[in-house]
């Protein structure tokens, strides 16, 4: 995620931005609303009408359903207040003033937003009275980034606990911004670890300590904030890693929902054909990379599985067949259970000279044209 957040002008800011980031060369080489109703009786519309209506009603109920039926995934998750059988956001001050959901033609179920650094994660600006994501503004689910250890900080002095109370100040502070809203809040705690951008990368010199960190922030959000998820949250490719990002997955019991980071770049998916062969690809230590190959590690887990940040790199191009792809894989394998695609936040944060915002101003106006079709 980069570094700059939709938000006041006093927010702060993370680390060095890794959007854009090329694959370490150290690396092994990789394998290739609904309007209410008007009341009515059977007094205002006579008995004879009340049978038909109701006879006409149920034939429309079976009609749809059969419809339904004949549309939707086996196993989908009920239609969303999106109109979608899966919970489709997205992320940046579009998506939190409502213009987003007004361009596209739906609601947005869930936003997404970021707490990365230790100032940011204990504060909580973004959900506090006046923000974007305040308690009058959203009651929607969030997907949550929170930034583990900070610059100068270590997974050693975060195994022995030196970062517990601060965890814990920033879950209560949460719990307590959050309040008693009826959305979810999906928690990616260290996310993007197989990276080599953010203080809280993870390698083979400090797996083990990130593992035993990972157990104690589990523990603090099971006691402050039990309602929450836990969402292990990786990025599409390896970066300067070192391992099989696999060796760092907590346990089925320490995780709630497996997460990737999935943006069109590395390789750069054009046409329907170099989709196909991108979403089966693994590294070159045989981790998943390709977005196929991370739900069937989430099923292989028994967990879902969400596409927490994804959009278009337009440096690299424009391109409709990338969203095409990922709608019909989210239409394909939407749900709840283990494998299943339970959420996506597109990333419209307009930065890097709006290389992946899709609206209001976006330079791939094929693949925003695209999303605004499909979606």
């Amino acid at each position: 995620m980069p570094a700059v957040r939709s938000g006041p002008a006093t927010r702060l800011e993370g680390p060095p931005p890794p959007r854009g980031v090329l694959p370490s060369a150290s690396e092994p080489v990789e394998a290739p609303e609904h309007p209410p109703h008007r009341p009515w009786t059977v007094a205002r519309v006579g008995r004879r009408r009340v049978v038909g209506l109701l006879a006409a009603l149920l034939c429309l109920g079976v009609g749809l359903q059969l419809t339904w039926s004949s549309k939707s995934p086996k196993g989908a998750r009920p239609i969303t207040a999106s109109g979608l059988t899966w919970e489709s956001g997205a992320s940046g001050k579009q998506a939190e003033d409502g213009s987003y959901a007004a361009w596209r033609g739906r609601r947005l179920d869930i936003i997404g937003t970021w707490a990365d650094n230790p100032q940011a994660s204990i504060s909580m600006w973004m959900l506090q009275p006046g923000a974007g994501l305040s308690a009058t503004a959203w009651h929607g689910d969030i997907d949550l980034a929170v930034g583990a250890i900070g610059t100068g900080e270590s997974w050693a002095s975060a195994a022995s606990g030196a970062y517990d109370a601060r965890w814990a100040t920033s879950l209560t502070n949460l719990r307590t911004a959050w309040g008693s809203r009826p959305g979810t809040v999906y928690l990616r705690f260290a996310h993007e670890m197989n990276g080599n951008w953010y203080p809280w990368s993870v390698n083979p010199s400090n797996v083990s300590d990130f593992l035993a960190s990972w157990s104690r922030y589990r523990a603090l959000q099971k006691k402050i904030m039990p309602n929450a998820k836990l969402v292990f949250s990786v990025n599409r490719e390896s970066s300067g890693m070192g391992m099989d990002w696999r060796r760092a997955f907590p346990g089925r019991d320490q995780v709630d929902l497996m997460s990737v980071d999935y943006y069109n770049q590395y390789p750069f998916v054009r046409t329907a054909q170099e989709w196909t062969q991108s979403i089966t690809q693994t590294d070159g230590y045989g981790a998943p990379k390709g977005l196929r190959a991370h739900l069937a590690f989430a099923k292989s887990v028994g967990l879902p599985l969400a596409v927490s940040e994804w959009s278009n790199n337009a440096d690299q191009g424009d391109s409709a067949a990338f969203m095409e792809g990922l709608h019909s894989f989210f239409v394909m394998n939407s749900g709840t259970g283990p494998g299943k695609l339970l959420y996506e936040v597109q990333f419209n944060v307009d930065q890097d000279a709006t290389r992946w915002a899709l609206f209001p101003a976006t330079r791939a106006p094929q693949a925003a044209a695209a999303y605004r079709r499909l979606w």
